[in-house]
């Protein structure tokens, strides 16, 4: 099964309140933004000098925060979590 019917079968719980945070004052001195090019659901879009975080997107798995190389971003696991049905 590809990935993206595997990504598919997941179930997710939306939070009201976002699970990621993003220093803005510190993103604005990034101009590379990786955390855009890494994530893989999507979650970060480029928005002027700063990102836009969609956290209803994330797959949680953690590779915006490796890729940042200041730190701006923060993330706690979400209260709804994700399901996998797969794997």
């Amino acid at each position: 099964m590809d990935l993206l019917k595997r990504l598919g079968l997941n179930k997710y719980r939306i939070d009201k309140s976002s699970h990621i945070q993003v220093n803005l004052d510190i993103c604005r001195t990034c101009v590379e933004k990786p955390c855009i090019k890494v994530c893989p659901a999507g979650t970060y879009e480029r928005s002027g000098d700063v990102i836009e975080v969609h956290y209803e997107r994330c797959l949680e798995c953690g590779a915006a925060l490796v890729a940042c190389p200041f730190g701006a971003i923060s993330f706690r696991f979400p209260e709804g979590g994700v399901s996998f049905r797969y794997g």
